[in-house]
């Protein structure tokens, strides 16, 4: 089975996120993910494009659990009004790196949304064992796929742990195309350097690489070959955005640069 095909994008009111979501849509990317900061909330970002939208399925990776308690998660989900179906909650530990912060929380997120799709962020190996317990998708982030293929063996053994079938894989992968590639994904790498000590020793565990993809030619040929790799051992590759500017017109530029074929489109 193919793994599915999801764009991302930072959160953010910007305008014209109808657009965008449409434009996504008819790439004929599986889903929609966006992030949740300070900065950005992930949901409202989702709502304009749920409206405009019909297939797509979205998600908002990641809520970190040391911010906010499940309750309030689950109140902003109903603010959204996004259908259930088509809409994955992300959490993760935050700040804490708690593994009991992100088992407790999920199990209140599991009471307090039944129908929605579970996903827990897991950058080390015993988060990862975790998610396999617990999660319906576990999000690798900063993770070459050597890195993910790690990952996915510490899932499994977490999901067979409980008798339950694994969750599913989603890695994101920042991804830059056109001129400035490279310095663009380095630039996020030492930004995410910053956050916390869970990345820079990610990043210290894959030394002197770009962990993503950077195709200054901007080609949908030399895109899709540089994301196979991940592609092969993910469940669900996020082709995380890093336009030159922040528009609708840059990030469609790189969804169509690493949109999956359609059979006989060429």
């Amino acid at each position: 089975m193919h793994p599915r095909t999801a764009f991302g994008i930072t959160a953010a009111a910007r305008p014209e996120l109808a657009r965008l979501g449409t434009g996504v849509e008819a790439l004929r990317y599986d889903e929609l993910w966006v992030n949740d900061t300070r900065r950005g909330d992930g949901f409202e970002t989702l709502v304009p494009v749920a409206a405009a939208t019909s297939r797509l399925r979205l998600a908002v990776g990641v809520v970190a659990l040391s911010e906010q308690r499940p309750a309030a998660i689950a109140g902003r989900v109903a603010r959204a009004s996004i259908p259930d179906a088509r809409l994955t909650v992300g959490v993760g530990s935050g700040a804490s790196r708690s593994l009991d912060l992100v088992r407790m929380g999920v199990a209140e997120l599991r009471n307090l949304l039944p129908d929605h799709e579970i996903a827990v962020a897991a950058v080390g190996p015993r988060m990862a064992r975790l998610a396999g317990e617990i999660a319906d998708a576990v999000v690798a982030n900063w993770a070459l796929p050597e890195r993910l293929a790690d990952v996915r063996e510490h899932l499994e053994l977490g999901a067979a742990d409980l008798g339950r079938p694994a969750p599913r894989l989603v890695a994101y992968v920042r991804t830059a195309v056109g001129p400035g590639a490279a310095g663009r994904l380095r630039g996020d790498m030492e930004r995410y350097a910053g956050h916390g000590p869970h990345y820079a020793r990610a990043f210290a565990d894959q030394p002197d690489q770009l962990i993503g993809i950077a195709v200054e030619s901007g080609t949908a040929e030399e895109v899709a070959g540089a994301l196979e790799p991940y592609r092969s051992v993910a469940d669900t590759v996020v082709v995380r955005g890093l336009p030159a500017t922040d528009d609708v017109d840059a990030w469609l530029e790189i969804a169509r640069a690493a949109a999956v074929p359609t059979p006989g489109s060429g």
